[in-house]
């Protein structure tokens, strides 16, 4: 996932005022007083807020609210069409987007179901040239990942894209 922009200053801002108002509110400043005169003395206060903590601990939580509100309400998410099962885009530029992320046979095997839409296990392995049981443990592995569906028709398993 590639972050730009808006979103990772949000996303910077929240990590520095998370690490600002939990180094303040955990360890809140010391204050030393000094007497002089017939004897010196030194006196601490502890865990006293100065106005500076204050306002450091408001403009932090201020900057946190409002990019943790930018990141879950006004952050476009990008635009998902879904399709319907089994139906191929016919966009190359993104079929060939989608088939950067797969591993060798893979891309056989996406190649040839993106070009006749379904096809049968052993139609694919004649196309593809490979092996019964590679084709079937990539198959495997592609349908655990969600890449394509496998279901019987008869004696035989169709493929196809998700």
């Amino acid at each position: 996932m590639k972050v730009e922009g808006k979103t990772a200053f949000a996303m910077v801002l929240i990590v520095i005022c998370v690490f600002i108002l939990a180094s303040k509110l955990m360890l809140p400043t010391s204050i030393n007083i000094v007497v002089e005169g017939q004897t010196t003395f030194v006196r601490e206060i502890p865990n006293i807020y100065t106005l500076s903590d204050c306002i450091l601990i408001s403009v932090s939580s201020f900057l946190l609210g409002a990019s943790a509100f930018y990141l879950l309400f006004l952050e476009p998410e990008p635009s998902r069409e879904k399709m319907a099962v089994g139906e191929v885009d016919n966009d190359k530029s993104k079929n060939n987007d989608f088939t950067k992320f797969l591993k060798g046979n893979e891309e056989k095997i996406t190649k040839a179901l993106l070009e006749s839409g379904e096809m049968n296990q052993t139609e694919i392995g004649v196309r593809t040239g490979i092996p019964k049981s590679t084709l079937s443990r990539t198959l495997q592995d592609m349908e655990r990942r969600g890449v394509i569906i496998r279901y019987d028709e008869g004696m035989s398993k169709m493929v196809k894209l998700r």
